[in-house]
């Protein structure tokens, strides 16, 4: 039984939703690190390789991070622009990524091009490796007439619970309704239907992930807001630009629009989007301006970060959510590090016997994993319907925090 997951030309699986079942022999990617994962299977730091039928769930804990990039406009070439945003979101390691649409260079107002299904082999090939657990939102240039191979590789609407939030995927572009000739978004009643749905069916903080931003395509799903509240912010590129702003229209007035459409190449600044979540249903943003840097030797990990950009694209001051996994007791243990821009700091840890370990950073970070425990600055707790608890902890700026770390059974 295969469920929550999407065969793609490759052979190879991603998942669409926050629990997966899938069967003996299959090669899924999920970041092993931030999934609870019943039965037999070989794991790598993106994937796992399935022994046995397998079912896993997406941990359900605080905080987590997403990372946000859209236009990158690729056809049979990567250019640098699009590399080095990858890069830098590869060694910030979000929790989740997120293309926000026109990952391919199609026509983008449905006329017909020679895009090819390899464009996007080509995106996910580069990419699989080098970013936990990819997820992809299409936008206008992702298909054209007769070209619909987008679908061969990811889905067009979907939601993801994580914790308190939900993320709600939606296309804007369905092509069972547009004009051909104009970007302009066109929405099917049948996905508005579906949004509301998704808005209005549970209590969860909501994010909504689009290609096109909320002030273009809500005048047409104006009455999906009505009655919805806790949406804590919309994500999307499309108009090649870096901007946050309030949407002035009374049925959204209250939700933050960020567009980082900037891996386009006639943008000028260009910047990768990293948000953090918390167990309060807060989110905060911050664009990355340059690359981190990390290196570590046998106890000390060093994080050496650029600096960034708010979102009138001007040079500002903040900490940025650095996600480290290390492999400790047959596990993986996460930290996110809340480390000031343009600044180096040091994170020390140490072995102190087979199940203890201790943890000393110089600024405030969040440690999570399987069955880890200390006296202390619990900051939050899920226990799996496996029984497996997982656990995350506060861990004080120069203050050393001791953990036991419970051994893998069998």
């Amino acid at each position: 039984m295969i469920s929550g997951t999407i065969r793609i030309p490759t052979g190879e699986y991603r998942f669409s939703s926050e629990y997966v079942s899938i069967e003996k022999d299959k090669k899924l990617y999920i970041d092993p690190s931030t999934w609870c994962i019943h039965g037999e299977y070989k794991s790598a730091k993106k994937y796992i390789i399935t022994e046995s039928n397998v079912s896993a769930h997406l941990a359900q804990i605080h905080p987590f991070t997403l990372g946000w990039l859209a236009d990158l406009h690729l056809s049979s070439t990567w250019p640098e622009i699009a590399k080095e945003q990858v890069k830098r979101l590869s060694l910030c390691n979000p929790t989740l990524t997120v293309f926000g649409g026109d990952i391919i260079s199609g026509s983008g107002e449905y006329l017909g091009s020679n895009m090819e299904d390899a464009w996007f082999e080509g995106a996910w090939n580069y990419t699989k490796d080098k970013l936990s657990n990819n997820l992809w939102v299409k936008g206008n240039h992702d298909i054209d007439p007769g070209q619909y191979y987008y679908y061969n590789w990811f889905e067009r609407l979907w939601s993801l619970k994580m914790g308190n939030f939900k993320f709600i995927s939606f296309d804007g572009y369905n092509e069972d309704s547009l004009i051909p000739g104009s970007c302009w978004p066109s929405l099917s009643i049948t996905d508005i239907i579906w949004l509301r749905k998704r808005l209005g069916e549970d209590k969860l903080s909501k994010v909504i992930l689009v290609h096109q931003p909320l002030e273009q395509w809500h005048i047409y799903a104006a009455w999906v807001f009505y009655e919805t509240s806790g949406i804590k912010g919309v994500f999307c590129g499309h108009s090649h630009q870096l901007s946050c702003r309030i949407d002035p229209h009374k049925e959204v007035c209250s939700i933050p629009v960020y567009i980082n459409g900037t891996c386009s190449p006639e943008v000028k600044i260009h910047v990768a989007t990293i948000a953090i979540f918390t167990k309060d249903g807060t989110l905060k943003t911050i664009n990355l301006n340059g690359e981190i840097k990390i290196k570590e030797t046998a106890n000390t990990l060093t994080i050496k970060t650029p600096e960034i950009m708010n979102w009138n694209a001007k040079k500002t001051k903040a900490t940025i959510p650095v996600r480290l996994v290390k492999y400790i007791n047959g596990d993986y243990l996460n930290l996110i590090a809340l480390c000031p821009s343009e600044d180096t700091t040091h994170i020390q840890i140490i072995r102190k016997t087979n199940q203890k370990i201790e943890i000393e950073s110089e600024v405030e970070m969040y440690i999570s994993g399987k069955e880890i425990y200390t006296k202390e600055n619990l900051y939050d707790s899920w226990k799996c319907s496996c029984g497996t608890r997982w656990n995350c902890y506060y861990g004080e700026a120069k203050k050393p925090l001791e953990l036991t770390i419970l051994m893998r059974k069998g």
